[in-house]
């Protein structure tokens, strides 16, 4: 629920309607190039790009899905790593499901949870194979501001093996995390929270940093509810599990604030053409 400042909702609405006006919206040319997603944990290639990869199944494009790691960190103080881990790795190919992406196209990296960076190389190694079997057209990558130590690597990776590869690709990058800036969520109740949304706010200043590189757009009409029934898949994120208090989903996120970032009549990205080498 919003805060109840009249100020802060004005400015969020205000945000997300300059955010709309000033990005190109895909064409059905591109709906329709191949593409592969990256998502540092299951549930980020729903957050971020559900509606691409809904828009462009329906226009009949490939798409990929590859997972980097296997997301075990989100409640291991409640729950086994290895029964988190098979949890969420069938959660994601449920997910993929509904996007209209088969189990055959999803890529479970399984590279632990938070030490993304420190198996850097073999993850490049392993992303570069990928790129140079399925040659996609169109990469999505998280934003690298903003975000989590697993997104930012995973944005850096990528973009080392496409160098490597060095075929001509545009890359689209999503948010996930780096949507917890003010006005888009207030500052919450706790410390832990204020310091989090601080740093947020300080690192897109204010989201002027995502006005300014978000400037193309896929619309949710016709496939937010795909989305959304994507998203409740990941039941581990979105579902305490046995009413325990301290099993938190994506809803408890900033008050309930969180989540209807992915929701809003588009998904904006940042986009990069890289040529050939």
């Amino acid at each position: 629920m919003m805060d109840g400042s009249p100020v802060r909702r004005g400015l969020r609405r205000l945000q997300r309607l300059a955010l709309g006006r000033r990005a190109r919206t895909f064409n059905e040319d591109e709906l329709r190039c191949p593409a592969m997603v990256f998502a540092p944990h299951p549930d980020d290639e729903t957050l971020g790009c559900g509606g691409a990869i809904l828009q462009k199944r329906r226009a009949g494009a490939a798409v990929r899905i590859v997972l980097l790691t296997d997301g075990a960190s989100s409640h291991a103080h409640l729950i086994s790593r290895d029964e988190l881990k098979a949890q969420r790795a069938q959660e994601a190919l449920g997910a993929a499901k509904v996007l209209g992406v088969e189990e055959a196209d999803v890529f479970l990296l399984g590279f632990p949870d938070g030490a993304l960076d420190s198996n850097r190389e073999a993850a490049v190694a392993r992303v570069e194979d990928l790129l140079r079997r399925h040659r996609p057209e169109h990469l999505f990558v998280p934003y690298a501001r903003g975000e989590h130590a697993d997104h930012v690597s995973t944005n850096h990776l990528v973009h080392e093996a496409v160098a490597r590869v060095g075929r001509p690709v545009t890359v689209f990058e999503y948010a996930v995390w780096a949507w917890r800036h003010w006005p888009m969520v207030g500052f919450g109740r706790t410390r832990r929270q204020q310091r989090s949304v601080l740093a947020g706010t300080v690192s897109t200043r204010l989201g002027l940093r995502i006005l300014k590189d978000f400037r193309t757009k896929v619309s949710l009409r016709g496939v937010v509810e795909q989305k959304r029934a994507a998203l409740a898949l990941h039941a581990s994120q979105m579902e305490r599990r046995d009413a325990e208090p301290r099993w938190h989903t994506l809803h408890d996120v900033d008050g309930g604030e969180f989540l209807p970032c992915f929701f809003e009549e588009e998904e904006l990205y940042r986009r990069i053409d890289i040529a050939a080498r």
